[in-house]
């Protein structure tokens, strides 16, 4: 295993100084890093992929691999997950990448990378609910996928699916075009019901949340009446839907009500927690649901998403929270595993955002200290040291979006990715310009 340089580095200087218990302590640490992590290279995508080998070791043989984030946002940390996604397809024969996006619209995306279908630029820039990806990074990983597919045989292409239920209306409008297909009987009988299609933003849910906030109760039962029973008709119906259409697509527009009416489910909840739940447990279902139709998934999501422990959050540190990835692990067990990831500084210079460095007794302050770029930790990697075991072990905090995540390291990950300076994603214009405005 390629040891990290920067370690030594800093060993040289430890051992310049006076012995304390303190410089033991972090000798000890850094010998275990030595031995369970691997310095990654470069961010670039290259033919030479050795500086990744431990990603074999650390999957092992894992059929979910999900790759964290710290924010949305961070362009090292898109540039290693392209590397990431490009070794674990070449190497161990991944073909699925999901994507914390609508699942709505990830047909789109399919398409294009499976056959070429549309301009890549345009899916990007004009799918609702994409500005979040529409960036030069994620349009460098779809190409890639799209080239590599170009080469494959139909079973070994890289599929692509969304596991989000915030974008629901252009899942309604797939669903009563098939409908008016498959029974337009029913679909004379709703076409008119309140599904409130006028309050939701699939670009922007807190718009849509927001307006549900100022429904009255009574507009609120009716809309969970409608969606519930949209979602109840179409399940129903399988058997007489799948013979007037076909399997692969009445199980499209199946699992797209079951999103639409999570989707209401928490537009309609007042509670922030239960709302956040709602959403945890949906996309955990639509994995289950894309695991079932694929072996191996690549599962790209934030690192409150992916954790396997429960964890709690700097601004509700009343509550534990068992998310998407906990509620996944129960499942997959052995055959998921979680890589988060971390960062130290930075800034968006565009936005005037600066990230201090992290705080020395933080995850991401400690893994600072080993002086290195990029590098890859092994969580899974026991230790006899009991300081070693008791940082693996017990509650620490890390950076996530804006405020901080204290879990478990070893529970809640299987391995961290870090990156020591960061700076902005590079949205693509029309997106930016949305987002300017």
């Amino acid at each position: 295993m390629k040891k990290i340089l920067g370690v030594l580095f800093v060993l040289s200087i430890i051992v310049s100084c006076n012995n304390s218990p303190s410089q033991d302590k972090y000798d000890t640490f850094s010998d275990w890093v030595l031995q369970n992590s691997q310095k990654i290279e470069t961010l670039e995508i290259t033919e030479k992929q050795d500086d990744l080998k431990l990603l074999k070791q650390i999957v092992g043989n894992a059929e979910v691999v999900c790759l964290g984030e710290s924010r949305h946002d961070i362009h090292e940390q898109f540039m290693l997950k392209h590397r990431f996604i490009k070794y674990l397809v070449e190497e161990m024969n991944f073909t699925t990448f999901a994507l914390e996006a609508s699942l709505p619209y990830s047909n789109k995306i399919n398409d294009y990378i499976l056959n070429g279908d549309g301009n890549i630029e345009e899916i990007m820039s004009n799918m609702p609910a994409w500005f979040l990806w529409d960036t030069q990074e994620m349009k460098n990983i779809l190409n890639w996928l799209y080239e590599y597919n170009k080469g494959q045989e139909a079973e070994n292409k890289v599929n692509f699916y969304g596991i989000d239920i915030v974008a629901p209306n252009n899942g309604l409008e797939q669903i009563f075009e098939y409908l008016q297909d498959v029974d337009n009987l029913y679909f004379e009988q709703i076409k008119n019901e309140n599904f409130g299609r006028n309050i939701i933003e699939d670009n922007q849910w807190q718009i849509s949340q927001q307006r549900y906030s100022e429904l009255p109760e009574e507009e609120k039962q009716i809309l969970l009446k409608n969606y519930n029973a949209l979602f109840e008709h179409i399940k129903l119906n399988k058997d007489n839907f799948i013979s007037t259409s076909s399997e692969n697509k009445y199980d499209w527009i199946f699992k797209l009500s079951y999103s639409a009416n999570e989707a209401n489910k928490m537009f309609s909840e007042t509670d922030r927690l239960k709302m956040g739940l709602i959403r945890e447990n949906a996309m955990a279902n639509i994995t289950f649901w894309i695991k079932e139709r694929n072996k191996n998934i690549i599962l790209w999501s934030h690192n409150l998403h992916i954790a396997k422990a429960e964890f709690t959050m700097s601004i509700m540190l009343e509550n534990k929270i068992k998310g998407m990835g906990y509620i996944l692990n129960q499942k997959f067990g052995n055959s998921m595993v979680s890589i988060g990831a971390s960062f130290n500084q930075g800034g968006f210079q565009n936005e005037n955002i600066t990230f201090e460095p992290a705080k020395p007794n933080t995850i991401d302050g400690t893994l600072a200290k080993l002086n290195t770029d990029y590098f890859i930790l092994n969580l899974k990697g026991n230790s006899e040291n009991k300081d070693i075991e008791e940082w693996l072990n017990k509650d620490n905090s890390m950076r996530v979006q804006g405020f901080e995540m204290i879990c478990i390291p070893k529970k809640s990950f299987d391995a961290i990715f870090f990156t020591n300076t960061i700076s902005k994603v590079n949205y693509n214009p029309i997106t930016l310009e949305k987002r300017r405005n």
